[in-house]
């Protein structure tokens, strides 16, 4: 059997679990599985036994719902594979604007210190590091599991980017940019969510507290009262915006929101100075 006819059929089982996308799936595995690219996909290059073991074992996890970044271990990032597993929150596309934010003010001052608050798979400051090399760049995160898949990422992208196990910003004395894409999912809306996010991804990267802002609160308090900082810049989820953006005008700043690809306000950005 080649890579195309075993996609094909597994196909049928990824849409029977319940995933959306089952074809176009199907077809990203057989290709990982095999190492092989989409044109030779579609010439009919054949798997070895190694490799059906391999993408039959793939599929079955993919069956259970498990996140297809979870079972090839990486995702795209900005332009770079970063490594991801359990333990760690997948990176989404729309992040990349805090990458797209924290450039930009580095391009104005490239001596501005840029701090990265609660930095999973060190996704937005390897970037950032790995697009500037001598900016300072540092990143911070409180779980050792995904402080692991960071230090990984960082040894292959940025090396020289240093990492802080610790709570936000607490260790960080001075932040000229602070980008954060902290939990902002209130805790009893987790288990509505897709079995992708809810069986698997980290609580600990999803939970908010009971409205979504708990972590989001003390980001903006610290900012306000103590780091004060030329650009904040928070990510938040669908319809949150304008709540987020009340937290931060109860500090006397005007906050202003950056909308995704989508049209949806998904950064919350002020500035102290």
């Amino acid at each position: 059997m080649n890579a195309r006819q075993a996609a094909t059929e597994a196909s049928g089982r990824l849409a029977a679990a319940g995933i959306a996308d089952a074809r176009f799936e199907a077809e990203l595995m057989a290709r990982e599985a095999a190492g092989i690219s989409r044109a030779a996909y579609f010439a009919g290059t054949g798997l070895s036994a190694e490799e059906a073991r391999r993408f039959e074992e793939w599929v079955e996890r993919r069956t259970r719902r498990e996140p297809a970044a979870y079972i090839t271990g990486h995702r795209e990032f900005y332009g770079r594979d970063f490594g991801v597993g359990q333990g760690v929150l997948i990176p989404r596309p729309e992040t990349e604007l805090l990458v797209e934010l924290g450039l930009a003010e580095l391009d104005g001052d490239p001596r501005a210190v840029v701090a990265e608050a609660g930095t999973g798979s060190g996704a937005v400051a390897v970037s950032i590091a790995a697009e500037r090399p001598g900016a300072r760049v540092l990143a911070t995160e409180i779980s050792r599991d995904a402080l692991g898949f960071a230090a990984a990422n960082a040894a292959r992208h940025a090396p020289w980017l240093p990492l802080i196990q610790g709570d936000l910003l607490s260790a960080v004395a001075r932040a000229d940019v602070v980008l954060a894409n902290l939990p902002y999912i209130p805790a009893w809306e987790i288990e509505a969510l897709e079995p992708e996010v809810s069986r698997w991804e980290p609580r600990v990267a999803l939970d908010g507290g009971k409205d979504g802002y708990d972590l989001l609160r003390r980001l903006i308090d610290d900012c306000a009262q103590r780091l004060r900082p030329r650009l904040l810049a928070l990510e938040v989820g669908f319809g949150q915006a304008a709540d987020v953006e009340a937290i931060v005008a109860s500090h006397g700043v005007a906050p202003w929101s950056v909308k995704d690809i989508s049209g949806i306000d998904r950064i919350v950005c002020a500035r102290w100075a």
